[in-house]
């Protein structure tokens, strides 16, 4: 995560050259899993669309981003079959470890970041336009990568921490981590991951009592929480509040030549996804190709006079969206296919907080395109072959209390 993007391959390829290596040392075995399927297949549709792209070199490029989806998942997959349970267990709770520890660190950075620019405020270099805070959103974490994608990374672990919390000993440290991660989660202030987060506790906690206690009991709970959830909106800050205050409503300019002339985080990804659906249905089996993708968006941008998404070269900020555009419904399916193996194999093996962990993802990608960079690329190759080893295939593994 804290590596310049364009190291990412270089540190893949030295990753694949180490396995290559112990393999011929047999100090590991080659094996497969049907969960890696749907991976190799979205990399593959990536693949195949090169061939039917006019721009070449962009359709290089974007399908360097997209190498993950093929090689991770796999190494990973190699190194946990040879792995000790125990130490997949480490692995889970050092995830935890280093993203609550991050906080403070961040915090830390973004003193040291206003002290010396004599400001509380974080703003752009080019024009002065204030951001945020140095302590909130851009100017917290763009020094290192973008909110959105450390967002999605601290609310995944936050998630998994909770888990600890409720099945392990050690609860007052899980809790005091669960802590951190919240805070630099509600700091971040990305507006999709908070509220994904918020929804798939709900759903979670509405899921339970609705399984244990009477009809007239959850009706208690939930006023309970309405009436609790009201009282902690009216105490948050503006600074925060004006975040998802603006999303109320859904008018917006498609001509505006700037921001907030005529759009809201909502709106102006309604532009965005209006413009892209117009060359998905041009193209809505195979996609325009990898390489004409961002061309033809951009097009649409410019037909439907929307300035504003042409000037900032704006992707459709919706990765279900961005792969149709890409490659048709046949990489659709194959991106869905990720998501619904491991939705199955979570309720199979009743893995509750994977499936919790996996609808959060899943909900963050309807307004990012994640997948457009390697930071989200390396995420997603990531977490959930993590997630779907050693929290099912290695399910009769019980944690210690």
């Amino acid at each position: 995560m804290i590596l310049p993007e364009n190291t990412t391959g270089l540190v893949l390829f030295l990753f694949l050259l180490t396995t290559i290596w112990l393999f011929i040392k047999k100090e590991i075995r080659f094996s497969f899993d049907p969960y890696l399927i749907p991976f190799i297949a979205l990399f593959s549709v990536y693949l195949i669309s090169v061939f039917y792209s006019e721009n070449i070199e962009e359709a290089k490029v974007k399908l360097s981003i997209k190498f993950p989806l093929l090689l991770l998942p796999i190494i990973l997959h190699i190194y946990i079959k040879n792995t000790d349970k125990n130490v997949l267990l480490k692995l889970m709770r050092n995830l935890v470890i280093l993203f609550a520890t991050s906080t403070p660190y961040f915090l830390l950075i973004a003193i040291y970041r206003s002290i010396k620019s004599k400001s509380l405020y974080y703003t752009y270099p080019e024009t002065g336009e204030i951001i945020s805070t140095y302590f909130t959103y851009v100017g917290l974490s763009e020094w290192v990568i973008h909110p959105a994608y450390l967002s999605i990374w601290v609310g995944s672990v936050f998630l998994l921490s909770i888990y600890f919390v409720l099945n392990n000993a050690k609860i007052i440290f899980y809790i005091i981590a669960s802590f951190s991660l919240f805070i630099i989660l509600i700091l971040l202030q990305s507006r999709m991951n908070i509220l994904a987060f918020f929804a798939v506790i709900l759903i979670t906690f509405v899921f339970y009592l609705f399984e244990k206690y009477s009809f007239k009991f959850n009706l208690f709970i939930l006023l309970g929480i309405a009436i609790v959830g009201t009282m902690i909106y009216r105490i948050v800050p503006e600074s925060i509040k004006g975040r998802f205050s603006d999303l109320s409503s859904l008018k917006y300019n498609i001509e505006a030549e700037t921001f907030h002339e005529g759009f809201n985080g909502i709106t102006i990804r309604l532009a965005e996804w209006k413009c892209a659906f117009q060359e998905i249905g041009k193209r809505p089996l195979f996609g325009s190709g990898i390489g004409d993708a961002r061309f033809d968006l951009e097009s649409s941008y410019l037909r439907n006079n929307f300035k504003y998404g042409y000037r900032e070269k704006f992707n459709a900020h919706n990765q279900f969206i961005e792969t149709t555009l890409a490659t048709g419904m046949v990489g659709l399916i194959a991106l869905l296919s990720i998501f619904g193996y491991s939705f199955l194999y979570s309720y199979k093996f009743k893995k509750l907080h994977t499936l919790v962990i996996m609808l959060y993802i899943f909900l963050c990608f309807f307004t990012e395109s994640y997948l457009e960079r390697q930071w989200g690329v390396v995420f997603f190759c990531f977490m959930i072959p993590i997630l779907l080893e050693s929290e099912i295939n290695l399910s009769i593994f019980k944690i210690k209390r």
